[in-house]
């Protein structure tokens, strides 16, 4: 009975990976660890998020899938890695993140459709700011110079860094350890 009151931390994103973003990623690396302290997203773990759902009690997660797995398929859509920036501003930032483009807008159909059935489930997390799909990089810890990092990352501003043809969502479970996130996916391709 114990199990019943476990939770498990999750997050519905999609993982992008190909030879291009990584090589982007090692980039900006280079370019950016000098200056600053920040911790740094594992490039096997480069994901965006759809939406954070935190703690669910694991007794919830089979229903949940039930309900989630038409959704959970590849979308032949393409998306842009383009261009680098900050939450909340330069100024102070303290996300560094590849800017997603998905020029068909699938992805927000994707989103809404995702919103709806986890409204449904009242899993839904209050909408608190527009969905702004990006591929986090850092989080910065402290920076001496804001205007030399911006400086610096100025190049990058409208780069196209890799394109994808098509993304999959999936529901993954977040496993917080001493040295970092271990991302497990509890989804699989719906047939069909």
């Amino acid at each position: 009975m114990a199990s019943a009151n476990i939770s498990w931390r999750l997050f519905i994103g999609c993982f992008l990976q190909s030879e291009a973003l990584l090589a982007a990623y090692e980039d900006v690396f280079q370019t950016c660890a000098p200056l600053c302290r920040a911790k740094w997203v594992e490039p096997q773990n480069l994901h965006f998020t759809l939406f954070f759902l935190g703690d669910v009690p694991q007794s919830r997660v089979p229903g949940m899938l039930q309900h989630l797995a038409p959704l959970f398929h590849v979308y032949r859509s393409p998306l842009l890695v383009t261009g680098i920036g900050v939450f909340p501003h330069w100024h102070a930032p303290r996300v560094l993140f590849f800017r997603l483009e998905n020029p068909d807008q699938q992805l927000q159909v994707v989103y809404k459709q995702f919103r709806e059935v986890l409204s449904s489930l009242k899993l839904a997390p209050e909408e608190q700011h527009p969905f702004v799909p990006h591929l986090t990089l850092a989080r910065l810890k402290a920076l001496p110079s804001p205007a030399l990092f911006r400086e610096r990352l100025s190049p990058y501003a409208n780069k196209l860094f890799a394109q994808f043809e098509s993304f999959q969502p999936v529901l993954v479970r977040s496993t917080l350890t001493r040295d970092g996130p271990v991302y497990s996916v509890l989804s699989a391709e719906s047939p069909g």
